[in-house]
């Protein structure tokens, strides 16, 4: 839940500077990790830093997190185009390369807002406390987390943020 929390904040300070649609943007934040509650997930805790984008949980959590998504925002009675839009974000949002191939502003700023959530110093406590004590000073986790500074942040907004919280972890450090 604290994740969650995290990335709907950060959701909201991109909303501040860049022109998405909050009545997408924050209902994606709040429902995309719910598909983890019905998978097991298992290889993703056993899982290296560059295993954990092939591990068939994450592909499930997000194709069980669309379908719980769209049948609360059914029960919501939320607006059917949103709803569409809300669904197919949530279907790909860890999945960067699928985010950037919608070409779509909302899209990007879920897929920053959850992203920005692995640096920081709350989020370096989560990932130690999710995989162990040694994860976050893994190298390969700094490494990954190095390199997503020019995959994932796509705004100009969450470019700035992320370098700045990589710089709060020590990330650029030696």
């Amino acid at each position: 839940m604290e994740h969650t929390l995290r990335a709907v904040d950060y959701g909201k300070y991109l909303l501040e500077h860049e022109p998405g649609d909050p009545a997408i943007v924050l209902p994606c934040l709040y429902l995309h990790d719910i598909g983890w509650s019905r998978v097991d997930y298992q290889d993703f805790i056993k899982a290296t830093p560059a295993q954990k984008k092939d591990c068939i949980s994450l592909r499930q959590h997000m194709q069980e997190g669309a379908k719980l998504a769209a049948g609360i925002l059914e029960r919501l009675d939320y607006d059917s185009d949103r709803s569409d839009r809300i669904v197919a974000i949530i279907a790909v949002h860890d999945e960067p390369e699928a985010v950037i191939a919608m070409q779509d502003l909302n899209a990007t700023l879920v897929m920053e807002a959850d992203r920005l959530d692995r640096y920081g110093p709350e989020s370096i406590r989560r990932y130690q406390a999710m995989f162990g004590e040694a994860y976050a000073a893994w190298q390969e986790s700094k490494i990954l987390r190095l390199e997503g500074l020019d995959a994932w942040f796509k705004t100009e907004t969450a470019k700035t943020l992320s370098r700045k919280l990589a710089h709060e972890i020590g990330l650029f450090e030696p």
